[in-house]
Order: structure tokens, then sequence, then C-alpha cells
């Protein structure tokens, strides 16, 4: 894992900036919180550097009065994201949804239209839906970079005539007709962004209606597996986001959990292979093979076998001799990987299978980059 040194700290963390912040606790993976460093100090005990940060939605107490304050590692923060333009999304875009106050990461399944979005979030097994304005596109704070970089919002420029007398101050009413414009908000969190909106009618003072909700969660559905049907494993422990364990199922058990037995991860006496409960959330099938049309490219999602387990990461570089270099975001890791230990990352979601539109199945000749029918990229039942 890289270190934050106190030049980072001086020239990202210093006392005022604006930050994201991520947590540790569990349930509130792939989430960040925005708030405000007040100061930092090196920890005596292992040298790290401790930041401490204000909240700027979360609260100490109930009445919402006091913002929550608390010292961290410096390696759960990263500098606030720029704002961008309001825009339109694709199915398969990782986004980030501003939801309880924060913005978590998901995944976008289905384009609903009337700029609406439906937001798979890997974490809680969730799917909501979300108007654009309550997106953003995902990025990563990588070694001091945004990737992918941000948009740079278009900018209006104040022209001045040169004149004799002194300017006058004047107030400007904007007139708005009927259709789509961008408005800002007071509302905690997000009052730097620009949100899509549409103008309803014009009465006077025109009126702008930006539906912010978010509609309950859609129905997920509950995978069944079979005795001996070969599975692949997530965990909650930490270290271990973003990684799947190849396993067997061994029987069903009661309230949606299964004994499963892991093929490459043995008991503490290295007698036989372990065996645990888990939940059905935490189960996803094999994935099937696909037909990879070119090398990976850099910023693409992949899934890296490692001491015989397939890690989500991201490729960072193309090397020579079809290897690659992959940053893994839940431990901050770059790790170089030969090309036939990589494969397509696929996200098995409401008992189908989703993955880039530009993929085909392995043998399926049949099926072409460009005969994608749906926003929902390749989806198998």
């Amino acid at each position: 894992m890289a270190n934050i040194d106190e030049d980072m700290i001086a020239q990202y963390f210093y006392k005022g900036a604006k930050v994201e912040i991520s947590s540790k606790d569990e349930g509130f993976q792939g989430s960040w919180f925005q708030g405000t460093v007040l100061g930092y100090r090196k920890s005596k005990s292992n040298s790290c550097m401790k930041v401490l940060v204000r909240y700027k939605t979360l609260m100490k107490d109930k009445e919402g009065t006091r913002r929550l304050k608390e010292e961290l590692d410096a390696m759960q923060l990263r500098p606030a994201l720029p704002p961008e333009n309001c825009r339109r999304f694709e199915s398969y875009e990782e986004v980030d949804a501003y939801y309880h106050d924060g913005w978590w990461a998901g995944i976008i399944t289905e384009v609903l239209g009337e700029d609406k979005y439906s937001v798979f979030f890997r974490d809680s097994r969730e799917q909501r839906c979300f108007k654009a304005a309550r997106l953003r596109r995902h990025r990563e704070w990588v070694y001091g970079k945004w990737v992918p970089p941000p948009l740079k919002r278009a900018k209006v420029e104040e022209v001045s005539m040169s004149t004799e007398e002194k300017p006058k101050k004047e107030t400007i009413d904007n007139n708005f007709s009927q259709g789509e414009v961008e408005v800002n908000t007071d509302e905690d969190g997000i009052q730097d962004d620009w949100f899509a909106a549409v103008v309803d009618k014009k009465s006077g003072a025109p009126e702008v209606s930006i539906a912010t909700e978010v509609k309950p969660n859609e129905e997920i559905i509950v995978n069944n597996f079979s005795p001996r049907a070969p599975v692949e494993v997530s965990s909650d422990e930490d270290g271990f986001g973003g990684a799947w364990f190849p396993a067997t199922i061994v029987k069903e058990l009661d309230k949606g959990k299964y004994l499963i037995e892991y093929r490459t991860l043995r008991n503490d006496d290295d007698t036989e292979l372990l065996r645990e409960e888990v939940d059905s959330l935490h189960i996803r099938p094999c994935p099937p093979d696909i037909e990879l049309l070119d090398r990976f490219e850099v910023l693409e999602e992949v899934e890296a076998l490692y001491n015989d387990i397939w890690w989500v990461g991201v490729v960072s570089k193309v090397r020579k001799n079809d290897e690659y270099n992959v940053y893994f975001r839940s431990n901050n890791e770059e790790l170089g990987f030969k090309h036939s230990d990589l494969r397509v990352h696929q996200e098995w979601i409401n008992g189908k299978w989703i993955f880039p539109p530009k993929y085909v199945l392995a043998g399926d000749a049949s099926r072409k980059t460009s005969s994608s029918t749906n926003s929902l990229g390749k989806m198998l039942e």
C-alpha cells in the first residue's frame, strides 16, 4: 500500500482543504463523504499520517446542529472532486450516486429515459433509480491524479465595454422559456454542483423543477445454487474488497445461506479445504468465457488472477509482450500481470451477467459489437 508523506499532505490535505472521506466501517464500502481538513499529525505508533476532518453532511448529534469530527488515516482521504457540467450516462458506466448524504459507487444497469437511470451498488447488492442530477462519473484518485481525468467545466467570460463613465451595477433578470437548464442548490454536500433541470412554466418569476428524489429499492432476485455447483464467493473482510474466491456449493442452508467449500483455501491446520457458511448475496456463478476482441485498454476494468483469487482492478498501463499494470482500488496497489492472468470484468446482477458491449461470448461469432440492441450492453440470462 502506498504511503502518504508530509509533502502530499501539505499539497492536498492542508488545513482548510476540501476533501472527500471514505470509511472502513461495515456497510459504508464504496462511499465518499464531503468534509474539511482541520489539521494533521504523524502517528507515534506507526509513523502514518493522521488527519483531523470535519464532515459536511454527517452530524454528531440527533438534532443536526454539530458536524461530526474524526481523526482518520490519510489513506482514507482524497481531494474534493471538481464539479462538472451535467451529462448523459450510458449503461455499464461506473458512477457515483448521491444518496444518504454521501457519494456511493455503483454501476448503471439500465437507461430508463427522462433522465433516469437504474444503478446497482456492488457492496450492498442494492438497485435503485436515480435522476441524472444525483449522479456523477466514478473516478479514482491514483498517485495524485484523477483517473479518468475530470472534464473541465465550460466557463462564461464577462466582457465589459470601455467607457468614460463609471460602470453601473445592474441586476439582470433571466427569462427562461420551456426547456432544459442547469441549476444549483443550497443543499448541504452539493452546493458547488450544477444539475440538469426543466423549466415547467413561466408566470412572473420562472419556475424550475428538478427531481432529486430516489426511488425505492427495485426487487433483487435471490439466486438459487445446487449442490456441487462451481461458484465464486466475495468477502466483506478488510483487505479483500473486489476479490472473488473460487468455491463449490456443498449444500443449501436456512435463510438464503449456503455451506461452501473453497477450492484453494485450507483450514488452519492445513488438513482439508476450508468450508464456510455464506449468504447468497456473496455468491455468484463462475463467469462465462468472453472473447477478447483486442488487447485490454488503459482504464479498462478487469479481473486479475493473483494467489488463486480473482481481483477486480483497472488497467493502468499497457506494456510490451502482452503484459499490463493493474491498479487495485481496495488496497491502493499496482501490480504487473500477463495477458493470460486477466479476464473481462463482468457483473452478476439479478440473475444476469452484464459486461461491456464491445465483447461477445467465446464461440459466439454471430454477436458483433455493433449489434447491441439496448443500453444494457451484453446480458446473459
